[in-house]
Order: structure tokens, then C-alpha cells, then sequence
């Protein structure tokens, strides 16, 4: 597991949106959380086409106020 160390707000990046449903799960433990996010069509999640984010609670609360912003619109 390697834990995001560093989160960099880049806001003029252009995101390449592509339409469809990804499955994806999250895992709480003591101290980490993890994001698994899978191809689209892998809803048995057993395709390797696993991608993984996972953060501590450091990086969890500065995701936390990015996600904030993003939900209030600024």
C-alpha cells in the first residue's frame, strides 16, 4: 500500500469525462482509507483492472475540504 503523501490542487486541468458506470468500493480501517475503483463492465471486480487511492487521516481531511469545494461550487 503506498499512502498519498501529498495532495496538489491543480484547477486549471480539463478532466476527460467518459460516460458510463465504474464499480467501485471503499475500505475503512483504524488509521487508512482505501478507494478501489474498477473498469468499466468489472462488476465482479476480478479483471485486474484495479486502481487504488489510499489515503491516511491527514490526507483524508485535506481530500475532505477539496471534495467541500467541489460540492459547494467554488
Amino acid at each position: 500500500m503506498a499512502i498519498i503523501g501529498k495532495l496538489i490542487l491543480e484547477k486549471n486541468e480539463h478532466i476527460n469525462f467518459r460516460s458510463g458506470d465504474v464499480f467501485g468500493d471503499v475500505i475503512i480501517e483504524k488509521d487508512y482509507l482505501q478507494l478501489r475503483t474498477y473498469a468499466k463492465g468489472d462488476l465482479e471486480r476480478g479483471g485486474g483492472s484495479k486502481q487504488n487511492v489510499q489515503f491516511d487521516k491527514k490526507t483524508a481531511k485535506e481530500f475532505r475540504a477539496f471534495l467541500d469545494e467541489f460540492i459547494k461550487g467554488k
